[in-house]
């Protein structure tokens, strides 16, 4: 009978973790990846599946978080159908030298990993603080190239490319890989335009936990020509999307299981389809249907009879923030009910520093978006000191929801 083993992820150790987990694999455990705060009560797990594999965290579809159990052949199978991207991609995977900056408690930093473990290639972690170094990056990334005259690859999330792209270091990291794979959240225009004019190869695409990483990828060339989209289904994977863009999919790498709420539940329907969180639509990309994420189903909101996705406000007033250096450690966004427009945006804000003059800085960021349409602006902003993602650095918008209920905003 399969065992239960909790591997605490700590990305200072994440060698001394792989081989725990490549342990505990050989002795046919399922394996708990436990962020480096969890508090996650995971021992109640009963009735684990036969055989071995991974247990992971998601933001969940809908429903909320939960716990998915990820078999050893659906992370080979992913890792497998991601290889046959880069071969028809003109890349070798095996030849290919995968660099990984993300989290191994996350299923974009623990398949990096995976699929260097399939591949046979090498595989180099990358730590948070030589992220924040790009002169460092880039000069043990070259010391790599200059050594193994092998492909860089990388998975990235928005906010590393934004960080990275305007440093001359960080810049010319980026322009040395030959794919960067982009997901886990939206690429802004601005951010995207950027990468297009200094010709970085970027491969937007879609994935989650529950499928095992990416189902969908854009080429860099696609993207490079000006497609917004995040591509085309993998090989071994099936897309539907109906007139509510409802985004259904069914691969055979699905989570075999998940536990939510101290159950453990099936996440397909009896035709082995999975409804995703997010929203999308086909659109046409080289004679064919491509893939566009338009935003969480569960955040979209309707506002005076347009559908406004907060994450993208979010984004821009996050580029707004960070061009005008002002202090603000995080912002998140939210619709709330309202009478007269159906739902309306809010901002919670957590500012750098303490004693902050709030009232002057939302006054500024007011005026700095007076050009923007009503239902995108914002009708109330919050001091939220205890502002944060949960561990799976998502929002909960129905705690903040209820936050707001109980506060003030700024005047």
């Amino acid at each position: 009978m399969s065992k239960l083993s909790i591997v605490k992820c700590i990305p200072e150790k994440n060698l001394e973790c792989s081989k725990e987990i490549l342990n505990n694999f050989k002795n046919h455990n399922w394996v708990y990846l436990a962020p480096p705060k969890d508090h996650t009560k995971i021992s109640s797990l009963s009735n684990l599946p036969s055989g071995e594999g991974i247990i992971i965290s998601s933001g969940g579809s809908t429903g909320g978080p939960n716990l998915c159990f990820q078999s050893i052949k659906n992370l080979t199978d992913s890792a497998l159908s991601t290889g046959k991207w880069l071969k028809k991609h003109g890349l070798n995977p095996k030849e290919c030298i995968i660099l990984n900056s993300l989290p191994l408690h996350h299923v974009s930093g623990f398949m990096p990993w995976w699929r260097h473990q399939t591949w046979g290639t090498k595989h180099h972690w990358i730590s948070h603080s030589m992220m924040h170094e790009p002169i460092e990056l880039e000069k043990f990334s070259q010391a790599l190239t200059n050594k193994y005259r092998s492909p860089l690859i990388t998975s990235l999330v928005p906010t590393q490319l934004l960080s990275l792209i305007d440093n001359r270091y960080g810049l010319k990291w980026l322009q040395s890989l030959s794919i960067i794979w982009v997901g886990g959240a939206h690429i802004s225009k601005d951010l995207a335009e950027k990468a297009r004019r200094e010709a970085i190869n970027l491969a937007p695409c879609y994935g989650t936990t529950e499928t095992v990483a990416m189902v969908t990828c854009l080429c860099p060339k696609d993207f490079l020509k000006g497609s917004d989209s995040v591509g085309f289904p993998l090989e071994d994977v099936t897309i539907e999307i109906n007139n509510r863009n409802l985004l259904k999919i069914k691969t055979s790498r699905i989570a075999i299981s998940k536990w939510q709420k101290n159950k453990s539940k099936s996440i397909t329907d009896s035709n082995g389809w999975w409804e995703a969180g997010d929203l999308a639509q086909y659109v046409t990309l080289n004679n064919k249907k491509a893939i566009q994420i338009l935003g969480r189903r569960d955040s979209a909101i309707n506002s005076g009879g347009e559908t406004i996705f907060p994450e993208n406000i979010e984004m821009d007033l996050m580029k707004i923030i960070s061009k005008n250096q002002i202090p603000i450690k995080d912002i998140f966004v939210l619709g709330v009910e309202d009478t007269k427009w159906g739902q309306r945006l809010v901002s919670l804000i957590r500012f750098n520093e303490k004693n902050i003059s709030s009232y002057h800085i939302v006054s500024l960021l007011t005026d700095l978006i007076q050009d923007w349409q009503p239902s995108k602006k914002p009708i109330a902003w919050y001091d939220c000191p205890t502002l944060s993602r949960n561990t799976n650095r998502k929002w909960e918008i129905k705690k903040w929801q209820r936050w707001v209920a109980l506060n003030t905003p700024i005047n």
